[in-house]
C-alpha cells in the first residue's frame, strides 16, 4: 500500500501500518489472525533491520514511546512477543487511522513513565561507563607520555655528551695544528741563512749543464 500521508493521519501510524502490510517482514512484525492487534516477534532484530528502513533509527524504546503516545495497549506474551492493540488500528481498516490521536505532553501512561525512567537510568549508566573508559585512557596516556619523556631525556643526554666529545676533539686538533705551525715558523725564523743556502745550492745544481764524457 501507498505510504503517502493522508490528511489527519500521523506519519508514524502510516509507516507502522505499512510495515504490517509488508509480507517479507512477517517473521518480525505481523497482524494477529483476527486483525485486531499486531505482534513484534523479535524486538532486537526488529530494531536493527526494520526501524532503520521506516524511521531511520534503531531505538526500539523510542518506537514503544510513540505507540504509548497514541494509546496503544502493550502486552508481553509468554512466547516473548510484544502484542499491541488499539481500537482504531485494525487490518484492512486504514480509514480508521484518522481516529487515532496523539496524547498531549501532559498525558503520559504509567508504562511510558516507567520506560522513560528506565531509559534515563540506562543513559546514566552508559555515561558512567564512558567516564570510566575516559579515565582509563587518561591513565594509560599519562603513563605512555611519562615513558616517552624518560626516553627523550636519555636520548638528549647522549646527544649532548656526543656533541661535547666532538667539540673537545676538534679543540685538540686545532691546538695541535696551531702548535705545529708555530714550531715550523719558529724554526724558519731561527735559521734563515741555512734555509737560504740550501735553496741556493739546489738552484745551482739544477741550472748546471750536464758534462759529456768521450770514451777513447
Amino acid at each position: 500500500m501507498s505510504s503517502k500521508r493522508r490528511v489527519g493521519i500521523a506519519h508514524f501510524l502510516l509507516r507502522t501500518f505499512e510495515m504490517l502490510d509488508t509480507p517479507k517482514l512477517k517473521h518480525l512484525i505481523e497482524w494477529s489472525p483476527c486483525g485486531e492487534m499486531f505482534y513484534i516477534k523479535n524486538s532486537r532484530e526488529f530494531a536493527n533491520k526494520v526501524l532503520p528502513q521506516y524511521f531511520r533509527h534503531r531505538n526500539f524504546q523510542s518506537f514503544l514511546r510513540q505507540l504509548n503516545m497514541y494509546n496503544f495497549v502493550k502486552k508481553r506474551l509468554k512466547n516473548g512477543w510484544n502484542q499491541f492493540q488499539h481500537k482504531y488500528f485494525k487490518r484492512e481498516a486504514k480509514n480508521l487511522l484518522v481516529h487515532v490521536h496523539r496524547r498531549s505532553n501532559g498525558q503520559q501512561s504509567d508504562e511510558e513513565e516507567q520506560t522513560d525512567q528506565q531509559d534515563s537510568i540506562k543513559k546514566q549508566q552508559e555515561q558512567l561507563q564512558q567516564i570510566k573508559y575516559l579515565q582509563n585512557d587518561i591513565v594509560l596516556t599519562s603513563s605512555f607520555l611519562f615513558q616517552q619523556s624518560v626516553i627523550l631525556q636519555g636520548n638528549f643526554q647522549r646527544l649532548k655528551n656526543k656533541l661535547l666529545y666532538q667539540y673537545i676533539e676538534e679543540q685538540k686538533q686545532e691546538k695541535f695544528l696551531f702548535n705545529t705551525f708555530s714550531l715550523l715558523n719558529k724554526q724558519q725564523t731561527d735559521s734563515p741563512k741555512l734555509t737560504q743556502t740550501i735553496l741556493t745550492q739546489n738552484r745551482k745544481e739544477t741550472d748546471q749543464e750536464p758534462q759529456l764524457f768521450v770514451l777513447s
